[in-house]
């Protein structure tokens, strides 16, 4: 199985030579038909006199005729190797949409817009929406596919190729439809293993401020950190949020200081998103900031 970018190459490639063949017979033909007919050939005042054939006209139908065929069975061939017609997928991961971020579910465990996945492993996603239409879209490593309030749509990712490949939802979404970015992790099946098993761990009871100051705000209404009495499901999983490379989907990357500023305002940072501004002080700030960014 290739990746879809390199199937769907391969075929335009093809096309490509077919058309550059089909253009070259063209110019060759008229050319030939300029200097075969040209006026010097011809008794002056006298037109130039054409009898049918009844073979060539049956040729330059027949031959298009023909390759339109030939490039509709490439065509389907394509589709079906993008579908992954006879590659049954060895991993299924849900993916659902939001304004504007997005969740990634791998069984019981949960993370937010990044999505990893193993290298040469054929990957079944199920796509949903909770709010309005969007469309999962990572050009190098598959087609884009709707993603519909009510209905699970299914779409196919093969990574030939570790690294890091980047996304964007492809369907006009409100206002933040620009930041509402994918990043597709592809990495070797131990290093995958190994990060899927420290996501599904919930992280060390820190007893921290930062802590404290989580789970007595309205933090907890919206996120999740597994393990804590943070169980909120309209925001997206924090249970690692530290290990994610950037933060809102995209908007900012992740580090400490702009963890921090992210804290103070969101709504500078991604007007219109779901995130209100929680009045804290500045050592609040800086304690829950610090939290945050110890959660890997």
């Amino acid at each position: 199985m290739r990746p879809p970018a390199d199937a769907i190459g391969t075929l335009s490639l093809i096309v490509g030579a077919i058309a550059l063949l089909i253009f070259i017979g063209v110019e060759g033909a008229l050319v030939y038909a300029i200097w075969r007919y040209r006026a010097t050939r011809h008794v002056a005042g006298e037109a130039a006199t054409f009898e049918h054939n009844r073979r060539l006209e049956i040729a330059w139908t027949a031959a298009p005729a023909l390759i339109l065929v030939v490039v509709l069975a490439l065509t389907l061939g394509t589709m079906a190797e993008i579908n992954g017609a006879g590659v049954a997928p060895t991993m299924r991961i849900a993916a659902t949409g939001h304004q504007w971020w997005w969740e990634f579910s791998y069984g019981g465990m949960k993370t937010a817009n990044e999505l990893h996945i193993p290298v040469d492993t054929p990957i079944a996603l199920d796509l949903t929406s909770v709010d309005v239409i969007h469309s999962f879209w990572v050009p190098e490593l598959g087609p884009k596919a709707d993603m519909l309030p009510g209905t699970t749509n299914h779409l196919r990712l093969f990574a030939r190729r570790a690294g890091s490949y980047d996304g964007q939802c492809a369907e006009f979404c409100g206002v933040e439809h620009a930041w509402m970015r994918i990043r597709v992790i592809v990495q070797s099946q131990g290093e995958f293993d190994a990060w899927l098993t420290a996501q599904t761990l919930p992280p060390a009871t820190q007893g921290s401020d930062g802590e404290r100051i989580f789970l007595s705000n309205i933090c907890v209404n919206c996120h999740t950190i597994r393990g804590t009495v943070a169980v909120g499901t309209a925001g997206p999983d924090v249970t690692h949020v530290a290990s994610r490379g950037t933060i809102g989907a995209g908007v900012l990357p992740n580090d400490l200081a702009r963890m921090r500023a992210w804290l103070l305002d969101p709504q500078r940072y991604k007007p219109g998103s779901l995130m209100p501004r929680v009045p804290l002080s500045d050592a609040d700030l800086d304690a829950l900031a610090a939290y945050l960014g110890n959660l890997k």
